[in-house]
């Protein structure tokens, strides 16, 4: 027996309608459509078994018939509105409420989890219980054009239809009265910063002390400064209003005081907060402890400090290694016989950016080495 279902994206819209191969815990083996449910791909796939719907495909139905509408769903589980949807996120969805004869609210936010993408079938043309009804005038309740609002409708004089357009007109007007229940402020995503260098190289180490995050971003570059650093570009570029991003510790998003700062101000300015888990702070653009301000400047300062210790250790130790003959240095990126060939070549009138490139280095390196070919 062929089992049908609904496939939905991770907002909760249906998406397709599937062939159920096999149902599992965590994930389910299912067949894409290819015309609407009447043929099926060649190749099964594998989904999060709660991204599929057991329901013979029947909600993919009611949504493909009227995308643009969908059911407000109460806090028990209820029908409680009918929705015109104009834009949907994550967390928060961009819609209309139905209230009755063929008005609808302003735009408004509205929690995506509390949406029923059907088509508006579970809500019909209801009007909201939160909206005063006239039961002297009721069973009519459905636009004919969707489209129309309150102001392009005509009251007729002395009817019932001239108490709605007043109420539902101003409750329009007045759109610091809220159509829906108190919307819950949307919560931003968790976000990871983890950078590596020579002396630490244990991810696992920094993953365990953050924990569990929506996203993250890694550097495996030493934190002399925010160059060449692509993983936290990327980190702050992605970041938005309400985020969280988690560190494990102050010296891992920067050494320099300078940095450090310039770091978290950036970030804050953009609506999301810094997290340091060793250290136990939190930076937000609502922040006002003094307190996690001092210590940032400390603990950031000792950060700064271990770093030079550790370049005037470094020194030190190149340095004694000179006067015992024992340091090199790096090893040269092109051979004596390469910087001999490249120096006929050049002198037989080659252009230099042209042997740079067949030799797979910068300019400047071919420069340093014809400048000194008996090294």
């Amino acid at each position: 027996m062929v089992r049908i279902g609904t496939l939905l994206d991770e907002c909760g819209r249906p998406i397709d309608k599937v062939q159920i191969i096999h149902r599992g815990k965590n994930n389910t083996r299912i067949k894409r459509s290819t015309d609407y449910g009447r043929s099926w791909e060649a190749t099964d796939q594998q989904v999060p078994t709660d991204t599929v719907l057991f329901d013979d495909g029947q909600r993919f139905a009611q949504h493909s018939r009227n995308p643009q509408h969908a059911t407000y769903m109460g806090s028990f589980g209820e029908p409680g509105a009918r929705l015109r949807i104009h834009r949907v996120y994550k967390h928060i969805t961009k819609a209309k409420v139905y209230l009755g004869e063929k008005t609808w609210t302003p735009i408004q936010d509205i929690l995506t989890s509390s949406i029923l993408f059907d088509g508006g079938a579970s809500a019909g043309w209801m009007i909201p219980s939160w909206v005063e009804k006239d039961t002297t005038d009721q069973g009519n309740n459905a636009p004919e054009v969707e489209e129309e609002t309150a102001t392009s409708v005509k009251p007729q004089p002395g009817g019932s239809t001239d108490k709605h357009l007043a109420m539902q007109s101003a409750a329009v007007a007045e759109s610091s009265t809220p159509l829906l229940p108190p919307v819950a402020s949307p919560r931003g995503q968790r976000f990871s910063y983890i950078r590596v260098s020579s002396t630490d190289q244990n991810l696992a180490r920094q993953r365990d002390m953050i924990g569990a995050v929506d996203k993250e971003f890694v550097d495996e570059v030493s934190a002399k400064s925010r160059a060449g650093r692509p993983g936290l570009e990327r980190c702050i570029d992605y970041l938005r209003d309400h985020d969280e991003l988690y560190v494990a510790s102050i010296d891992r998003l920067a050494r320099s005081l300078v940095d450090l700062r310039s770091i978290i101000d950036q970030i804050t300015a953009k609506g999301a907060s810094v997290h340091f888990i060793k250290e136990n702070l939190v930076f937000s653009k609502d922040s006002t402890d003094p307190r996690a301000t001092l210590m940032l400047g400390i603990l950031g300062s000792f950060a700064e400090f271990e770093r030079a210790i550790i370049r005037e250790r470094q020194a030190e130790g190149i340095a004694l290694a000179k006067k015992a003959g024992k340091y090199k240095g790096r090893k040269r990126v092109l051979t004596p016989a390469q910087v001999e060939q490249a120096q006929a070549r050049v002198e037989a009138g080659e252009s230099k950016t042209t042997l740079a490139k067949d030799l797979g280095v910068s300019r400047a390196t071919l420069y340093r080495a014809l400048s000194a070919p008996e090294l």
